[in-house]
């Protein structure tokens, strides 16, 4: 035990007595800087080949009796399931049962061109359907449970963002879906065909899918971080919402037999995990980083293979490295986090453990003049903005809700971060930058350059007639003027600056959203937010 104050943090620690002690010190330092008052548990894991080099549990998985978290503690591992249920489609491509080419209406014979969406697309999220947990209602009804056809059926109504294969998307409705297929063609429930055919040829004993019903002997519980650095219980999910999407539970021994049996080749065929592996093609013949429920990407020179996975309470990571038989898997039973970000942790223990396979980002010279075209505003997951600047001969990068930092220059067009492990990539087409390849925590996805758009100045008084309260949903929407500056803020959210466009459309800088007023003989009656190519109303209170 370590003490820290009144509060001490457990620790339980198995590894193997001959490797370096400098690495087991080191990682021991990561954890501890993690949650030094035991905020919350966590476990890690770190093996090459068979072999253990690092096993550590720390804090608690019940803060409120002071369990601690131990080897056998039981984690929800959100998204990771995604490879659980890939595999187990393609166990059924094996048996014969189902082909990668089957479309969506051989088993969800009404669903809307259902017939140009295939299992492929529904595995390599590049269907085009819409994600129920996009939805801006989700996390209110989450907490209740819900049946398999009537969600199958929500799904439906969704409508697409693209035509299938034309783009990648993060779909949970794919995955959702895939878990309802699974139960249609074998006949069995999701969970027993995936504890006939992967959870007992691996070996896992503490793996399954989770019930909130069911009482478990050594679960985690899941919390959440507050602003002032205290937990408080999470949202508790009905894992019925999450379904093949994420709703099993492991620890992380589990996870370490699980990768060595599938890498072992005791659970698919060669040709089977090489389909898995590999990067899906989009229609344009471009490629993603995404193969059939792992993320194809590389860390510092190797090649990785892996998933995280997050949901209120719960933080995961579980990646591979191939060319040295790897396997770093971090769980955490705290989201959002305030010091353990699983797939950051997981790229830290990968530089002690694994140091002298990774290459080492050295900055090169760039003309300054050469930086300019680099800069401009980027469009990132969640709608949030990256922009890039540049300050004489050197280049920034700030997302929004966080400080800026240097971004380096390694190559032509390629540019990494010192204080994290990122890269960015721009791609220029006719010497004209278009977008930006981000790669982070075993994730890389594509950033479209956004189109400058200019603010037109206001007559006084026009903006008046919208300010005021609006209800969103329940929630309430401020709209106010500061002089000549106009604002609006969501109930519990950061407040953003808005750009009038026209009398009633304003654009944000710092989010990729608009705002568009409704107006009526020369009053405001409501407002319409766009975003992610969705729309939103809010009628005015007041």
């Amino acid at each position: 035990m370590i003490r820290y104050g009144k509060v001490m943090v457990l620790m339980v620690a198995l590894f193997i007595s001959g490797y370096g002690q400098e690495a087991i010190h080191k990682a021991d330092s990561l954890v501890r800087k993690a949650i030094p008052l035991g905020e919350h548990g966590l476990s890690v894991m770190v093996t090459r080949g068979d072999e253990i080099l690092y096993n550590r549990q720390a804090g608690y998985a019940d803060t409120e009796s002071r369990r601690p978290v131990d080897n056998q503690t039981i984690f929800r591992i959100g998204s990771v399931t995604k490879q659980f249920t890939a595999a187990a489609i393609l166990k059924l491509v094996e048996m014969k049962k189902i082909d990668l080419s089957d479309p969506l209406t051989k088993f969800i014979p009404d669903f809307p061109r259902g017939d140009q969406v295939t299992i492929h697309h529904l595995l390599t999220h590049t269907s085009g359907i819409k994600s129920y947990t996009d939805q801006p209602d989700f996390t209110e009804r989450v907490t209740s449970p819900v049946k398999t056809p009537q969600l199958v059926g929500e799904i439906r109504e969704l409508g697409y963002n693209f035509d299938p294969g034309a783009e990648w998307k993060y779909n949970n409705s794919a995955y959702f879906m895939l878990g309802h297929i699974i139960e249609e063609v074998s006949g069995l429930s999701y969970e027993k065909f995936l504890s006939k055919h992967l959870f007992k040829p691996a070996g896992m004993k503490n793996t399954g899918v989770y019930e909130n019903d069911k009482r478990y002997g050594n679960e985690a519980y899941g919390y959440a971080m507050e602003n002032s650095g205290s937990i408080k219980d999470a949202l508790d999910w009905q894992m019925t919402w999450a379904g093949a999407a994420g709703n099993m539970y492991s620890t992380a021994e589990d996870l370490r037999k699980w990768n060595g049996a599938l890498f072992g080749g005791s659970i698919l065929t060669p040709e089977s995990i090489m389909k898995a592996h590999s990067k899906v093609k989009l229609n344009d013949g471009s490629d993603h980083p995404y193969g059939y429920g792992w993320g194809i990407t590389d860390f510092r020179g190797l090649s990785r293979i892996g998933h995280t996975g997050g949901l209120h309470g719960f933080l995961s990571c579980l990646v591979y490295y191939p060319e040295i038989k790897g396997t770093v898997i971090v769980l955490s039973n705290c989201s959002p986090p305030k010091n353990v970000v699983p797939a950051t942790f997981a790229e830290k223990l990968t530089d002690i453990f694994f140091e002298e396979h990774l290459e080492v980002n050295e900055a090169v010279a760039m003309d300054s003049l050469a930086l300019e075209k680099y800069a401009g505003r980027y469009e990132y997951p969640g709608s949030r903005v990256m922009t890039i600047s540049r300050e004489g001969d050197h280049l920034f990068a700030q997302l929004t809700g966080q400080n800026g930092y240097e971004i380096f220059p390694k190559g032509e067009h390629s540019f990494f971060w010192k204080v994290v492990s990122a890269e960015i990539n721009f791609m220029v087409e006719q010497d004209k930058v278009v977008a930006a390849m981000h790669k982070q925590s075993g994730q890389e996805f594509r950033a479209a350059k956004l189109p400058d758009r200019k603010a037109i100045a206001l007559d006084a008084g026009i903006f008046d007639r919208h300010v005021g309260k609006y209800d969103l949903m329940g929630k309430e929407v401020r709209v106010w003027r500061e002089e000549d500056a106009y604002f609006t803020q969501i109930s519990g959210q950061p407040k953003f600056r808005l750009y009038p466009e026209s009398d009633v459309r304003f654009f944000m800088k710092d989010m990729v959203v608009d705002v568009e007023f409704e107006t009526s003989d020369g009053s405001t009656s409501g407002l319409i937010i766009h975003q992610a190519g969705q729309q939103v109303k809010a009628s005015k209170t007041e």
